[in-house]
């Protein structure tokens, strides 16, 4: 009996080791597909049985380049190859979606349509590795579709000038991260790139400015000549060429034709579309906004944009033009007899509904050619078709708008997704100043929690953008696009954003091959985001720290520099007393590239709420609804061309001797300190009491700094604190964009 047990404890040993299932290899997947099975096993190939049958030529010398140059593989195409490429319609896949089938002999690529096939090879890359002269792929089944139809990329060839080659690897980086739309940013106000022939002037002036510019950039060594003509321009066979290689990549490419703002370019070449009475006009060689705005009071205007439009939807068949419709100085049209007769005949009350009265015009032409219009978020003052769909930049407010109205939406805000901002602080790297890291676009929320469930629809997509005013080469683009593109793939494409850790594990493995195409990627920043979350009830905040790196974060609260003898980072915390803090990475040499810092203040009014006479900017926010009473210092509140002017509650008498008020001055980003600071008090809102009056004028200076007024008087009771700080309103005559709108910036006013 006992040996009869035996074999039967035996026999059910080995039955459980041969059933049981083999542990899973991780898979560096990016984007991470939907549905992921693994069998345990691997199918094993020679280097010279690597075969494909089932793709077009153009998709195939895509795979074939890829696995070249990333593992020095040859594929063949063969009718027998062992990989197989099947387009079924019938089979139960989404548009774009895949099956992907690995057993013991063969691959199988199942897809609805071409797009589908060609995002399952890219998946299909990514699982092939070689080892000496072994192919291994391991044994899966996958089920993937993309999350967001709109999964895009946005390039600005009007600052810098890229060639055709250029465009088309730009496209090819696209293809191998599954996204699909391709905003071309093509004409700005400092050069004109789009060859129209009706208007030949547009390229033969427009395309070309004195020098390269961008003050910035000489000043980093990256603009190395600056002494003739720059720019260059598509030709409509060039533009062709383009279009069907994006095609080949089941890319659209969405061209941007701005209007009725940034526009100097094509209003130098051609002055008449230009308000009689506005003075002259160069072609920008800065960032920033110029003056160049269409007259909207002549007709001759709108038709010359209509026969630019019909040349540009020629050439591009997408179903979207993007106008722009963004940062348009107004001055001009206010001055224009025409623009002044025209807002009379349209019954518009002011300029902001002149521009709307021009983007629904310029809508209208569109809709009759059976495209729809999208632009960035500023389109939605004055109201738009339903079939208009919305850019959100400005943060988030103008998607939540623009779907609770019924509109698409693409979700592309400035923070995180402007990739053309710095990923790292190393003093050597491209790009525009404000980091966001790899982390804070894998992480960014992409759909709103403001939007209602039944509207969350409308958001079709997110996309990234690179514009290039701090970068004129195409290595710099490469650059900055790696590897913050993985993480924008990733959450356009996969149904959940996965682990931080998993993720970046995922994009250390992937980074050696794109090195294999000569890119250089940005580095992995060493970063210390500091996030506050105030508690105002009790008078404290709780603090966090977020980095990239799994290594540790020294860090002090008295301002004073973070050494290794310093405190180390274990989990969040709570303050409720004032502090400094300072908080960073050490590289192992021990060094630091960067000390993040954040000073918090827990002063009378912090946590009041408050009225703003003037709306800030929804791009500018300050953080939230308390931005200028949040306590914290550094993230600031924006205000265009108008004063800051608030009136805080403290919720009742309050004793007060002292208000302090802070703001940016950064001439060359078109912020400047207030010209004039006022402080009054009130018990009852009613009667003011001035208690300190500044008066700083106009600073000349190119030097960014934070100013502040501390004023300290005979302690009084009261219950509301107003401050006006006036703004300088334009720039100043020796400013490079004299006459354009300045900026006022505020951090915090700051009451005891």
């Amino acid at each position: 009996m006992r040996i009869k047990q035996l074999v039967t404890a035996i026999i059910a040993l080995v039955f459980f080791a041969c059933t049981e299932k083999k542990e899973e290899m991780p898979l560096n997947l990016i984007p991470y597909p939907a549905e992921v099975t693994q069998s345990g096993g691997v199918l094993k190939l020679k280097a010279d049985e690597l075969s494909i049958t089932g793709l077009d030529e153009a998709m195939f010398d895509l795979l074939h380049n890829q696995l070249s140059v990333e593992q020095n593989l040859e594929l063949l195409s063969s009718e027998n190859g062992v990989i197989k490429c099947v387009v079924n319609q019938e089979a139960d896949i989404v548009p774009e979606g895949y099956r992907l089938t690995v057993d013991k002999q063969q691959v199988v690529i199942e897809a609805a349509d071409k797009g589908g096939l060609l995002y399952g090879t890219q998946t299909l890359r990514q699982l092939i590795s070689k080892s000496n002269n072994a192919i291994e792929i391991p044994q899966v089944v996958i089920n993937d579709a993309p999350r967001f139809a709109w999964r895009g990329m946005h390039f600005d060839v009007s600052r810098h000038f890229f060639t055709v080659d250029e465009i088309k690897q730009f496209l090819d980086y696209m293809a191998m991260n599954k996204l699909n739309t391709f905003h071309w940013h093509l004409v700005d106000d400092q050069g004109w790139r789009l060859e129209i022939k009706k208007y030949p002037k547009l390229t033969e002036v427009g395309a070309w400015r004195e020098n390269v510019g961008f003050t910035a950039n000489q000043e980093k060594g990256l603009n190395q000549k600056n002494t003739e003509a720059y720019g260059g321009y598509y030709t409509q066979a060039d533009v062709r060429e383009i279009v069907a290689y994006a095609s080949e990549r089941h890319i659209t490419i969405v061209p941007e034709i701005e209007l009725p703002g940034h526009s100097a370019a094509a209003l130098v070449a051609y002055p008449e579309y230009y308000c009689d009475n506005a003075g002259d006009l160069e072609i920008w060689d800065q960032a920033g906004v110029s003056a160049g705005v269409y007259c909207a009071g002549k007709e001759a205007t709108f038709q010359f944009l209509e026969d630019v439009l019909t040349e540009t939807m020629e050439l591009f068949p997408g179903e979207f033009i993007h106008i722009g419709g963004d940062e348009t100085p107004k001055d001009t049209w206010l001055a224009c007899p025409d623009c002044r007769r025209r807002m009379k005949e349209e019954k518009a009350h002011d300029e902001h509904e002149l521009q709307s009265y021009f983007v629904h015009r310029i809508e209208q032409f569109l809709n009759k050619h059976n495209r729809r219009l999208i632009g960035w978020d500023e389109i939605l003052d004055g109201g738009l078709a339903q079939s208009a769909a919305v850019m959100s930049w400005r943060g988030v407010a103008g998607g939540v708008k623009a779907a609770e109205a019924g509109h698409d939406v693409v979700m592309t805000p400035m923070f995180p997704y402007y990739f053309n901002h710095t990923q790292n602080h190393l003093s050597s790297s491209p790009g525009h100043p404000g980091i966001r890291t790899l982390r804070d676009v894998y992480t960014f929320p992409s759909i709103p929690t403001d939007i209602s469930p039944d509207k969350r629809k409308h958001v079709i997509g997110v996309q990234a953008n690179m514009w290039s005013e701090y970068m004129p080469k195409f290595e710099h683009i490469e650059y900055n696009l790696f590897p913050r593109v993985y993480a924008i793939s990733e959450v356009a494409w996969s149904p959940e954003i996965r682990e931080w850790d998993d993720f970046y594990a995922r994009v250390k493995n992937t980074l050696p091959y794109i090195g294999k195409y000569g890119v250089k990627p940005g580095d992995i920043s060493y970063h210390v985001r500091i996030n506050v979350e105030p508690d105002y009830a009790n008078q404290s905040a709780g603090i966090e720290f977020v980095t990239e790196r799994s290594i540790p974060v020294y860090y002090t609260t008295d301002g004073t520099e973070p050494t290794k003898q310093s405190k180390v980072y274990e989990g969040a915390f709570v303050l409720s007393e004032d502090a400094h803090i300072k908080a960073c990475q050490f590289k192992e040499d021990g060094s630091t590239t960067y000390i993040s810092e954040k000073e918090i203040i827990f002063h009378k009014a912090f946590g009041k709420p408050y009225d703003l006479k003037y709306a800030y900017a929804p791009q500018y926010d300050g953080g939230g609804k308390y931005g200028l009473t949040n306590g914290f210092l550094g993230v600031e509140v924006g205000v265009e061309e108008k004063p800051i002017d608030l009136t805080i509650d403290m919720g009742g008498l309050t004793e007060v001797r002292y208000i302090n008020s802070r703001y940016k001055n950064a001439p060359m980003s078109w912020v400047f300190g207030p010209k004039k600071v006022i402080y009054e008090v009130s018990a009852d809102g009613k009667e003011f009491k001035q208690v300190a009056v500044f008066e700083p004028g106009v600073t000349e200076s190119d030097v960014d700094e934070v100013v502040q007024y501390p004023a300290t008087f005979e302690a009084v009771q009261v219950r509301y604190v107003r401050i006006v700080a006036e703004s300088v309103g334009i720039c100043p005559a020796w400013h490079p964009a004299a006459g354009g709108k300045a900026w006022l910036f505020s951090d915090e006013v700051i009451v005891k």
